[in-house]
């Protein structure tokens, strides 16, 4: 009983390690993005990233930014909240509809705050949103690092269970290189949009645990 409650200690310990270090680090970016001498780091990497662009690596680009779009989430969320409520599991439906529900809020208020303009170097794809912080590299992270909870939570250790968090963790980071690619993104904005997705994920974890050792499910 001792060495459970120490382990439990310890486990939100990381967790609000976590929050605090994603919140830290957006902090810091969102100074940098302020700052002039952002352009060249942005400029280098999209440089570099563009270098490889060619017909064929567009389309996979364009594919694998599709995942990370409103639409496909949206559409996926909601079906898997649906069975989710099937199996009579609400509290992991309401979590995976809050994190990225209320993560999408965020990033629309972020966003207007800072009002940061798309890069305009080689935009293969026209958006006219504001840039930082990026929403789908926000919402990937918020989604994929929802369902895999999910998965950890319902799944007995497994390799079924390793790939299925492993490929989660390759469609995040995936997603917001392609947004760099398809030249609507800064790099700082995908690195934004990645550290307050994680504290905000971070943040329903502890609010779904908050809800299970309250309601004893």
């Amino acid at each position: 009983m001792v060495r459970e409650s120490q382990m439990t200690r310890r486990y939100i310990s990381l967790i609000l390690f976590i929050i605090l270090a994603g919140i830290a680090a957006f902090i810091g970016i969102a100074k940098w993005v302020t700052s002039k001498d952002i352009i060249v780091f942005d400029s280098n990497v999209i440089a570099f990233i563009q270098s490889f662009v060619s017909d064929r690596f567009t389309a996979v680009m364009i594919a694998i930014s599709f995942f990370g779009s409103i639409k496909w989430i949206a559409t996926v969320l909601i079906i898997i909240a649906c069975l989710l409520c099937w199996k009579k599991k609400y509290a992991l439906a309401i979590f995976l509809l809050g994190a990225s529900g209320l993560g999408a809020l965020l990033n629309k208020g972020l966003k207007w705050f800072f009002k940061r303009e798309r890069p305009d170097i080689l935009p293969i794809v026209i958006e006219k949103s504001y840039s930082f912080p990026s929403g789908h590299s926000m919402g990937s992270l918020l989604f994929y690092g929802s369902l895999a909870f999910v998965v950890l939570h319902l799944m007995k250790p497994s390799k079924l269970r390793k790939i299925a968090v492993f490929v989660f963790c390759l469609f995040i980071l995936l997603i917001g290189i392609s947004r760099i690619y398809l030249g609507v993104h800064f790099p700082t904005d995908v690195l934004g949009g990645y550290s307050v997705g994680m504290a905000f994920l971070f943040i329903c974890i502890i609010v779904f645990h908050y809800y299970e050792e309250k309601t004893g499910r």
